[in-house]
């Protein structure tokens, strides 16, 4: 939290996240929680975050990348089957603004949701890299519903982000009703966003890539 102090007591509590001490009780011990609403706003389950996912990544990577003991940046309740929903959902009507003119922005982690909505802009997450089938059919109905059609795509710019951005483009261009940008990539702007990911964005980063999005 102290490293992102956009995630305000204000911010944790509308998105129903928090921390629960690894001296509780459960399967999301030591982990930062985050609420995963239904389309409603109906709690539909509770997941965690490893606070020091980055770190564990990062000796894994150094020990050559074993299958084996491969670190879990999320950890979701048995039974939940996150291919169906997209996390922040429930709020997907509420920036009619940026849902105008930018569309319906998709990303991959939940951080990433909070930090956009953060900067009035409104987001889903696949709380993953790669898109389910039914995740892509969700995309599309809210678009038609709130954003006339328009979807805004913002992967990590990290190898595994882009891949499933890709095969996302793909599944998305499969429905020719819809409009769909590409806010930014590895490779472009000189690589200047190279290994990004969206909740790192700044305001003045975000307008950057909103004027681009807005343009195309």
């Amino acid at each position: 939290f102290r490293k992102r102090p956009w995630l305000t007591p204000d911010v944790a509590r509308r998105w129903k996240l928090g921390y629960l001490p690894q001296s509780a009780k459960g399967l999301l011990r030591g982990r930062v929680v985050y609420g995963y609403d239904d389309e409603k706003g109906n709690v539909l389950t509770y997941f965690g975050r490893d606070p020091d996912f980055e770190r564990h990544r990062l000796e894994w990577e150094r020990k050559g990348r074993p299958e084996k003991g491969k670190p879990m940046k999320h950890r979701f309740v048995k039974g939940f089957h996150r291919g169906l929903e997209l996390y922040g959902q429930c709020g997907r009507g509420r920036l009619r603004e940026s849902l105008s003119s930018v569309g319906l922005v998709v990303v991959e982690g939940p951080n990433d949701v909070i930090r956009l909505d953060c900067l009035d802009v409104a987001a889903v997450g696949l709380c993953s890299n790669k898109a389910t089938d039914e995740q892509v059919e969700k995309i599309a109905r809210f678009a038609r519903q709130v954003a006339d059609g328009k979807v805004a795509l913002l992967p990590d710019t990290d190898p595994e982000g882009e891949d499933g951005c890709r095969e996302l483009l793909w599944k998305l261009h499969q429905y020719p009703d819809l409009s769909i940008r590409l806010g930014w990539s590895a490779t472009a702007d000189g690589g200047r966003f190279a290994s990004r990911q969206p909740e790192s964005l700044s305001l003045e980063e975000w307008n950057e890539l909103r004027d681009r999005l807005t343009r195309s």
